[in-house]
């Protein structure tokens, strides 16, 4: 009785950690949910990266990627004039939880 009970539970426990595998996003995810959240796309030039939101010019400044194969964390920093802002994002099941102190760059 007890070792179905233990099948089951490790079963279940391995069926949950192969979907959090098979859907955790990936940069180009973020990348694409960066552009739809906070209309943020980025363009590599070579040495530089030019980014803008809408219209503006905005400064990329760093990122910080923590890949854990069961989900992602990202933190981009950024400037737009003379204020810098900073984008954090939690993903996990192909969706990015926004957990930044100032989503909107305000």
């Amino acid at each position: 009785m007890m070792n179905n009970v233990m099948k089951w539970a490790l079963g279940l426990v391995g069926a949950v950690l192969l979907i959090l595998v098979m859907t955790c996003p990936n940069e180009e995810d973020y990348t694409k949910w960066l552009s739809t959240e906070h209309g943020i796309v980025c363009v590599n030039t070579g040495p530089d990266m030019g980014c803008k939101r809408q219209e503006a010019e905005v400064k990329w400044n760093s990122r910080y990627i923590m890949h854990a194969g069961i989900y992602i964390q990202v933190r981009d920093k950024y400037s737009e004039g003379n204020m810098d802002f900073e984008i954090k994002a939690f993903g996990i099941f192909n969706h990015f939880f926004d957990y930044s102190s100032n989503p909107n760059g305000d």
